[in-house]
């Protein structure tokens, strides 16, 4: 007997566009919450009317392509594959809000529903006479949540924007990149973390009203919820009375630490080092000579090397050029003290003379990503002790090189770390990522596929099990065409559905006659007065 649905007999009105909104009442769809969506086709969700989707018949839909919503008829309007993944399980009911009938039509849903959840930009609602009190008219028990930039309340309340604009406003677009040049744009994450914030206040709501047989008001501040991301560095602001600031290749836990310059060959070379301890510093002074500069007191703490970091990255970039990045990372590593560094490769080096691995580590050898059969097809291997690389030999067979002397200890893997790649690649070119992965991980050693979003959606055995993906059928998309995504959590007592997402208005007649008990009649006066779409 199939499991009652967490969420069953929720009933929820949506008036959300875009990500930010939608992702919320899409997870509680997909555990049993009834989501009537509100929508028009003179005001579409943007995912409708600006982003690229392709149907069975072929039509393409892109931003700035000449796309009118409001036109007599748009072969575009259900076949958008980003509105399908973002609004999967719910009703479709097409209202003109800015038609007197049309908001009664949408409070009359709202008198039999539990939750309203609405992202328009602050005060927005409320002007069109969706507000909370409104609300309270007709359903005195309703839990409401607004997602907005804002909030509700303040000088800013007002301000619309997406999350493109969020992540600038919290400060995280400000901290990527170099310090001495522009921040770097980044997408828009907050879309993706205000809802986890929404989804607890609804809960909690849900609760309180259990208890109380009181609804409640959530004014949710989706930059607000972006700050949380920024807690390490307001912390810091609180008890160091620093100011974050862009660190390019950086980190407030190693120093020196960037990515260098070394001698040129065909092409630019670089070579990444970080040093975290006093021992590792000390090291790589032995390396590099111990010139004259790296006794100077100005360089003789972590403090005093933090303080003068832009000049000590020139006195090390100042060695490096004068190094084949090879050479820097043979060096690195294999001192008695290894110091973290890391080769950058770029393809021109990796696909002619150089070995076939990159991402080496001082920890580990063989260490890297090693091209396997197939075209551009790669999978990693970490090979971190004497016993896993004994069973690393037994997995590829024992070949007669593996019982060399030069590959017999950690120490001599790592010196001999060139002639190990190309030989473990010799090795890995004749099997498919999957399968290295899975002889090695049933070994006991450490690897995995270099994923390709073809891999994650279509072939990972993890997710395959797990269902997280599913394959949808959609009239207008096409079959084969549209995927969705579950939660990423599984309830033992409670199963998780996904199904569809609907077309514009596809419930108009379901919703209007089964639940709000209207005639034909009534309905056909609502399609002459342009009401119902």
């Amino acid at each position: 007997m199939m499991s009652r649905k967490l969420l069953e007999g929720l009933k929820i009105v949506d008036f959300t566009t875009v990500i930010a909104g939608p992702f919320i009442t899409k997870t509680m769809a997909a555990y049993g919450a009834e989501v009537i969506k509100i929508e028009s086709r003179a005001h579409p969700d943007l995912w409708r009317s600006a982003m690229f989707g392709k149907g069975k018949k072929g039509y393409t839909a892109m931003m700035g392509m000449g796309y009118d919503p409001v036109g007599p008829f748009n072969p575009w309007m259900n076949t958008a594959v980003t509105f399908g993944f973002w609004n999967t399980g719910k009703l479709s009911v097409a209202l003109d809000l800015a038609k007197p009938r049309g908001l009664e039509l949408a409070k009359r849903l709202v008198a039999r529903a539990d939750i309203v959840v609405e992202n328009f930009a602050g005060g927005v609602a409320k002007r069109m006479g969706l507000g909370y009190e409104d609300l309270q008219e007709v359903k005195p028990d309703i839990i409401m949540l607004s997602s907005c930039m804002q909030g509700q309340t303040g000088p800013h309340a007002k301000h619309p924007g997406y999350g493109t604009q969020l992540v600038n406003l919290s400060g995280l677009s400000g901290l990527s990149g170099w310090p001495d040049r522009d921040p770097v744009a980044i997408g828009p994450y907050t879309d993706y973390s205000a809802p986890q914030f929404s989804l607890l206040a609804i809960m909690a709501a849900l609760d309180y009203r259990r208890r109380t047989g009181k609804g409640q008001y959530i004014d949710l501040s989706q930059y607000e919820s972006a700050i949380h991301l920024m807690a390490p560095l307001i912390l810091d602001n609180q008890v160091n009375n620093r100011v974050s600031i862009r660190t390019g290749n950086r980190s407030p836990d190693a120093v020196p630490h960037n990515a260098y310059p070394c001698k040129p060959t065909h092409t630019d070379r670089w070579c990444a080092i970080g040093v975290y301890t006093e021992e590792e510093w000390k090291s790589f002074c032995d390396i590099i000579g111990n010139p004259p500069w790296t006794k100077d007191t100005k360089f003789s703490t972590r403090y005093g090397r933090r303080k003068n970091e832009q000049e000590l990255d020139r006195l090390v970039e100042e060695w490096t050029m004068e190094q084949l990045p090879e050479d820097v990372e043979k060096r690195l590593q294999n001192a008695e003290e290894p110091v973290p560094v890391a080769m950058i490769k770029n393809k021109d080096a990796f696909d002619n003379h150089q070995p076939p691995a990159k991402g080496r580590s001082p920890y580990a050898a063989p260490h890297g990503a090693y091209r396997c059969r197939w075209e551009d097809r790669w999978c990693v291997i970490a090979v971190r002790t004497d016993a896993e690389w004994q069973s690393f030999c037994h997995v590829i067979g024992n070949p007669d090189w593996t019982k060399e002397a030069r590959f017999a200890t950690f120490e001599a893997r790592k010196e001999n770390e060139d002639e190990l790649d190309t030989l473990v690649a010799d090795w890995t070119k004749n099997h498919s990522p999957q399968e290295v992965m899975e002889m090695m991980q049933e070994a006991g050693v450490a690897a995995g596929i270099v994923s390709t979003a073809e891999d994650i959606m279509v072939y990972d055995p993890q997710l395959k099990h797990r269902n997280y993906y599913r394959q949808l059928e959609h009239p207008e998309i096409g079959e084969g065409m549209y995927r969705a995504v579950t939660p990423s959590f599984i309830l033992s007592k409670s199963p998780c559905e996904i199904t569809r997402a609907p077309l514009m208005g596809q419930h108009n007649e379901f919703v209007l006659k089964e639940i709000l008990g209207m005639s034909d009649e009534e309905i056909e006066e609502l399609i002459e007065m342009e009401v119902l779409n």
